[in-house]
């Protein structure tokens, strides 16, 4: 009876969208997936780059529930652990919160690229808005029953005409390093520090992932603090990346001078706020997902992208009755 219910509208390729949308798909309901990009994925992100293969965006996920755990057996099966601990600004190890940490050899946004196998997914399609009228919504000129919104708060905000985001975010600066020499990084995978007037946040080694990095090289992706990214923002990297890549090193003891290759890019949306997120009133039909209501993990917001569409179940079964 679902399915006779016509489309539901999925915006956003994420992690959390393309869950919402096989969610639905396997309950029977015809799913329209709408995504910006040219691919799918979102911030978990991967780039060939110098010949390595480096992932950009989300480095590592976790497993802690039966459901997620039993989502990676099934679906994604070359995924590693790392072994090699990160450390603090006193080098103690950083224990993980929700057990051993986890990447995938082909790359992290390999996980979204199997997650959207099967869907109907329109790349290269940004939604602008969404019409929520008496007679029905619309998006993309097609109607639809009920339309779920897996993008960042402010987007979601301007998509479905809220006078609020549910959720604010700080921009994050990420910069890949290459450096000569395999020497750089045998005692951890990563090291981070306390947010506050340091330039960097995180820094991880790709050489940890097996097959990632080629040739006598070291790659390491650092994140900018929340600060250094806000005060840079709207910068050339020129202008910023000299000084993100001497923190690092200094964080890391490698010498001035050993770097061999750099690039940088920007997260506008990168991680929320927890302290500014807002509930609000969505239009009847209209449904969000992610992490603009929940943590920013892999996990977690692929849990919620499932959660959304028992949701959007129940909605719909709710118009039919």
């Amino acid at each position: 009876m679902v399915k006779k219910l016509g489309p539901v509208a999925v915006i956003g390729a994420g992690l959390s969208g393309l869950s919402c949308a096989q969610a639905l798909r396997a309950a029977g309901v015809t799913v329209h997936v709408y995504e910006s990009a040219g691919s799918v994925g979102g911030r978990c992100a991967t780039r060939l780059w110098q010949g390595h293969l480096v992932d950009t965006g989300i480095q590592y996920f976790t497993a802690r529930t039966t459901e997620f755990k039993r989502e990676l057996l099934t679906r994604h099966r070359q995924f590693r652990p790392i072994i090699s601990p990160i450390l603090d600004k006193e080098n103690k190890v950083v224990p993980p919160q929700a057990g051993s940490r986890f990447y995938i050899l082909q790359g992290n946004n390999y996980f979204a690229q199997v997650l959207g196998q099967g869907l109907h997914i329109r790349l290269k399609t940004p939604v602008e808005t969404v019409n929520f009228a008496a007679s029905g919504i619309e998006c993309q000129g097609e109607k639809c029953r009920a339309v779920v919104s897996s993008l960042p708060g402010p987007l979601t905000a301007r998509v479905f005409g809220l006078a609020q985001s549910p959720a604010e975010y700080e921009p994050c600066i990420v910069a890949l390093l290459e450096y000569s020499g395999k020497d750089h990084a045998r005692e951890c995978y990563g090291r981070i520090q306390p947010e506050g007037s340091e330039p960097v946040l995180a820094s991880n080694c790709e050489n940890n992932k097996v097959g990632r990095v080629i040739g006598d090289k070291t790659v390491f992706i650092v994140q900018a603090s929340p600060k250094f990214s806000r005060e840079h923002v709207d910068a050339p990297p020129e202008s910023y990346l000299p000084k993100l890549a001497r923190a690092h090193e200094k964080l890391w003891h490698i010498p001035a001078g050993q770097c061999t290759a750099s690039f940088s890019q920007c997260w506008l949306h990168a991680r929320p706020i927890e302290s500014k997120k807002h509930p609000v009133e969505l239009p009847r039909g209209a449904f969000t997902c992610g992490d603009s209501r929940t943590d920013s993990t892999v996990e977690e917001v692929w849990l919620d992208g499932r959660k959304a569409a028992q949701e959007v179940l129940a909605f719909l079964a709710e118009s039919a009755a």
